[in-house]
């Protein structure tokens, strides 16, 4: 009995050996992070860009997963822009494209509006992805700039070209 006992255990080990040595060997995964100095230059960029016409906004800059590297906000800007700078930015680095893009894509597909119930996004101009190269390693948003004006995605704009200006691929 004790002799069957050993048997049994001895194949039950010998298996997990197997089953160990045959697993392939995976390798981390490596991420391009945006790092804290790039973010609050852009978001800086583009608070100055738009103030400069006047406009008092909140920009936020966020990662490739979302959470949030920068926010300003003007002096005299509404503290609710604070969330629709977020929630332009994080729609934009989640969806690897900008919200204007999300904005005729939900016009003209009513479906594509469900990915709005999910929290932060947004289908309202103003955020663009942050990419280096094919890899999205996060957004910016801006919120406070009249939709007849020059645009929340011009402000935007101005804080990504300062990111990607001093980006090292």
């Amino acid at each position: 009995m004790l002799r069957m006992a050993c048997v049994r255990l001895s194949a039950a080990l010998t298996a997990c050996l197997l089953l160990a040595n045959g697993a392939p060997a995976e390798e981390l995964l490596t991420e391009h992070q945006l790092p804290f100095s790039l973010a609050l230059d852009g978001a800086r960029a583009a608070l100055d860009g738009c103030l400069s016409q006047n406009y008092r906004i909140a920009v936020t800059v966020v990662d490739r997963s979302g959470q949030v590297r920068a926010t300003l906000r003007a002096d005299g800007a509404n503290p609710h822009l604070l969330e629709g700078a977020l929630r332009k930015a994080y729609t934009a680095s989640m969806l690897r494209i900008s919200t204007v893009q999300i904005g005729t894509i939900v016009e003209r597909s009513p479906g594509a509006n469900g990915l709005m119930v999910f929290e932060h996004m947004t289908a309202l101009g103003g955020g663009l992805p942050i990419r280096i190269g094919d890899d999205v390693v996060g957004g910016i948003g801006v919120a406070g700039v009249p939709v007849g004006g020059a645009g929340g995605e011009g402000c935007a704009r101005i804080g990504l070209d300062r990111i990607v200006s001093r980006l090292i691929p």
